[in-house]
C-alpha cells in the first residue's frame, strides 16, 4: 500500500486534518495548474484550488476508492470551475479578458521557453472543455476514458474536444499536422 492510500484511509477513518493536509500537498500543484489553464488567471485558479480542497474534505465520504484520488480531485476542481463560470456568468468575459492580455507576467513565466509561452497563449484561446480535455490527457497523462470519468463527459465528446482543440492549436500556432509514413507513401 502506498503513502497516498494510507493518507486517504487515515483521512476517511479519522477525519485527520494532518493526513488531509499531506494529500493536499501531494496534489495541489497539478490541481492548481489545471485550474490556471481553465480560468486563465492565477488569482482565480488559487481561489478555485482552495475551494476544490475544501469541497473534497467536506465530501470525503463520497470517495469510494473506485477510481484514482487525483481523478476525483480533478473532477471536483472542474466542477468548481464550472460553478464559478455559472455563478459569475462570465465564461466569455474571462476568455476575452485573458486573450486581450498579451503581455506575459514574468513572475509566473521566468523559467519557461518562448515556445511554451506561445503554447500557453494558444491554449488560452480554446474553449474551456477543449482546454480541460487536452490538459488532463496530454499534460497529466490521463487516458481518454479517465478524462471522460473525471469530467463526467461521454467518451466521444472527450475525443471530439481533443481533436477540435488540437486542430485549433495547429491553426493558431500555424503548424502543419504530422502525417505518418503510410499516408506519405499513398
Amino acid at each position: 500500500m502506498n503513502i497516498e492510500s494510507l493518507l486517504i484511509q487515515k483521512t476517511l477513518a479519522q477525519r485527520d486534518n494532518a493526513a488531509f493536509s499531506s494529500l493536499v500537498k501531494m496534489h495541489q500543484g497539478k490541481i492548481r495548474s489545471f485550474l490556471v489553464r481553465l480560468s486563465k488567471r492565477h488569482d482565480i485558479a488559487d481561489d478555485l484550488a482552495q475551494e476544490t480542497f475544501i469541497t473534497a474534505f467536506r465530501k470525503l465520504d463520497s470517495f469510494h476508492g473506485t477510481g484514482s484520488f487525483s481523478g476525483w480531485l480533478f473532477r471536483i476542481a472542474y466542477n468548481c470551475f464550472l460553478q464559478h463560470c455559472r455563478s459569475l456568468n462570465r465564461r466569455a468575459e474571462i476568455t476575452d479578458e485573458y486573450i486581450g492580455q498579451r503581455e506575459v507576467l514574468t513572475e509566473h513565466y521566468d523559467s519557461i521557453s518562448s515556445e511554451q509561452i506561445d503554447m500557453e497563449q494558444a491554449i488560452a484561446q480554446l474553449k474551456p472543455d477543449e482546454i480541460a480535455t487536452i490538459t488532463l490527457c496530454h499534460s497529466f497523462g490521463h487516458s481518454h476514458q479517465e478524462v471522460a470519468d473525471i469530467l463526467k463527459m461521454p467518451l466521444g465528446t472527450v475525443k471530439s474536444n481533443i481533436s477540435r482543440g488540437k486542430t485549433r492549436l495547429r491553426e493558431i500556432l500555424n503548424v502543419e499536422p504530422v502525417t505518418n509514413s503510410l499516408e506519405k507513401a499513398s
